[in-house]
């Protein structure tokens, strides 16, 4: 279920140059500045593994790590000149010919962004938008994987189209991937309702695009993913580190005592439901029903080895995303 008050915005400078009502407007998205500015934030700062991440680690899974700063890439047929060390028995037994892993240098490996800019996060009560927290958060992560010269590129997506731009170690890479990322934010008019479909589409699409060895970082409303959005990270969790970072705004957990309110629920489309905040027992169940749906996300993507954090629209995304130990 989720709540649809008009949002707020923690911007108040207006452009003297502006209406009231334009700059009430603006004042809901993200602005370049803005993100641009967080790269004067982060010096010095890290990205860490998803297993740092992690409050415990399966021990059972193939490490993607090969001893100090090197992570595995790909499978291929064996050469001469090769490693010996670094055949893959198991691969050579199953095709009847030597194939051996290929390991690249950390500092080389691709960063994907994924950003979601739908509807669904088209809502805040305190601060700032979902949808803008989102690109806070990437913008943070992508200056950060500059600065510690990995290659930098990502995917954003609303409810009608994706934008996709391949890993580069570039300034430019990072500044087109903010600007379509802004403008498909520029395009979001109004609240709506979760749609599981868009993350099923994106991470189908994430499979064919992303390179082994690759950091992905998957952000926006990530309790909405359905079996065939787990499959396909399945896939890609095999060679890759991913880590979900989930936005949402303090009126999704917990509902204030503010008498009869009026909801849209995400499985009833976006039918109005009355609600009596003032009773106890609802704002109870409102709690469970956020918290149920917060631990199924959690235990689905743990199974897949990727963990899961969540960072509210009022938080500091830089003290949060340390607080998170998701970077550094």
């Amino acid at each position: 279920m989720s709540v649809a008050p008009r949002p707020f915005s923690n911007e108040s400078v207006e452009n003297p140059n502006r209406t009231h009502a334009e700059n009430d407007v603006s004042a809901l998205y993200s602005s370049l500045d803005e993100l641009v500015g967080w790269r004067f934030h982060v010096k010095q700062r890290r990205l860490n593994s998803p297993q740092k991440v992690m409050d415990q680690v399966n021990g059972s899974h193939q490490s993607l790590r090969k001893g100090s700063g090197m992570i595995f890439s790909e499978v291929r047929q064996y050469q001469p000149g090769d490693d010996i060390r670094h055949i893959d028995w198991r691969v050579s037994a199953r095709t009847q010919k030597v194939h051996t892993k290929l390991f690249t240098e950390e500092h080389e490996r691709p960063t994907v962004i994924v950003a979601e800019q739908t509807p669904a996060l088209f809502f805040g009560s305190q601060v700032r938008l979902k949808a803008a927290q989102v690109l806070n958060i990437a913008s943070i992560l992508g200056w950060i994987a500059l600065q510690q010269n990995d290659q930098i590129g990502g995917l954003s997506f609303n409810q009608n189209r994706q934008a996709w731009v391949s890993p580069k170690r570039s300034k430019t890479s990072l500044l087109n991937w903010t600007q379509q990322s802004l403008k498909l934010q520029r395009t979001l008019t109004q609240p709506g309702s979760a749609n599981p479909q868009l993350w099923q589409s994106v991470s189908h699409q994430l499979v064919k695009l992303i390179k082994p060895g690759s950091k992905v970082f998957l952000i926006g409303d990530m309790l909405n993913l359905d079996s065939a959005s787990l499959n396909h990270l399945h896939s890609l969790r095999q060679h890759n580190e991913i880590t979900a970072i989930h936005v949402f705004d303090p009126l999704e957990k917990s509902l204030p005592k503010l008498g009869w309110l009026s909801l849209t629920s995400g499985w009833l489309g976006e039918q109005l439901l009355p609600l009596n905040s003032r009773r106890s027992e609802t704002r109870k169940r409102y709690r469970e029903n956020y918290q149920s749906r917060w631990e199924q996300a959690q235990t689905q993507l743990r199974k897949l080895q990727i963990p899961l954090v969540e960072i509210a629209t009022h938080e500091d995304p830089l003290a949060a995303l340390l607080k998170q130990q998701v970077i550094r």
